[in-house]
């Protein structure tokens, strides 16, 4: 009779599986890439949402002190000089887009924890975000170029443009690099260093031996330049393994 009980109940019952292998599969199935059938430019478009998302969780205090702290060196550099306004404005935009870089790019916090449990790749995420400051601090640093040429017919547009991006690439790479394998404010303290030592180096109380070295930073070449392209590519492709820790267990 328990025999035959048995039997009917498990013919007259589905056999679904266990509660907790249904939930791992769920959790160990990568869903494929979307990207919506039948629209033009499916790719581009999903590109673009991710970067107008970045947008919001950089945070506005990010893009406020970007835009704020360009606008008010450009203004200074504007009453210099034509020989020295390029010089004050390589000082300022640099500097913004390499703390902003370290400031949205960083590997610590609930936002990384909340990133890595997501499909999306980190490596999409960190160069999305990357592109998204470098786009923003470019462009406002471009606009107060031009406010600056506009008014003045001493100051040349291309020629300042060219004063503040040369150490921008340099610099945004290894805050970038920092921020992202190590810790953002790493990344955002070696930027402020070698700003400190750049200001101070044309005054007798820095080694005359690092001149050359913050001249070459602040006017790179192709070898820098390349350099700083490299140091880039890298850190965006060891991304994923940024920020994993050992959990230390306390012993009884």
């Amino acid at each position: 009779m328990a025999s035959g009980v048995r039997t009917a109940t498990l013919a007259a019952t589905p056999q679904d599986p266990p509660p907790f292998a249904v939930v791992r599969a769920r959790l160990t199935h990568v869903p494929p890439r979307y990207v919506p059938a039948g629209r033009p430019f499916g790719a581009a478009r999903i590109a673009w949402g991710l970067l107008t998302r970045q947008l919001r969780l950089v945070g506005w205090r990010v893009w406020a002190v970007a835009v704020v702290v360009i606008a008010a060196g450009a203004g200074y550099a504007a009453s210099a000089p034509a020989n020295r306004a390029g010089d004050l404005l390589s000082l300022v935009v640099p500097l913004v887009a390499a703390l902003a870089v370290a400031a949205a790019c960083g590997a610590d916090g609930e936002a990384a924890e909340l990133v890595r449990a997501t499909p999306t790749s980190t490596r999409v995420l960190v160069l999305a975000r990357l592109t998204l400051v470098l786009a923003v601090t470019v462009g406002v640093g471009t606009l107060a170029s031009a406010a600056m040429a506009w008014p003045r017919g001493d100051l040349a547009l291309a020629e300042l443009f060219v004063t503040w991006f040369g150490p921008l690439v340099p610099l945004s790479a290894l805050s970038f690099a920092l921020a992202v394998l190590w810790r953002p404010e790493i990344g955002a303290a070696t930027v402020l260093v070698c700003w400190m030592l750049r200001l101070l180096a044309p005054t007798a109380l820095l080694d005359r031996g690092l001149a050359p070295v913050l001249d070459a930073l602040w006017r790179p070449g192709p070898a820098l330049l390349l350099g700083a392209v490299a140091v880039t590519f890298a850190a965006v492709v060891l991304a994923p393994l940024a920020g994993r820790r050992p959990v230390r267990v306390a012993s009884s």
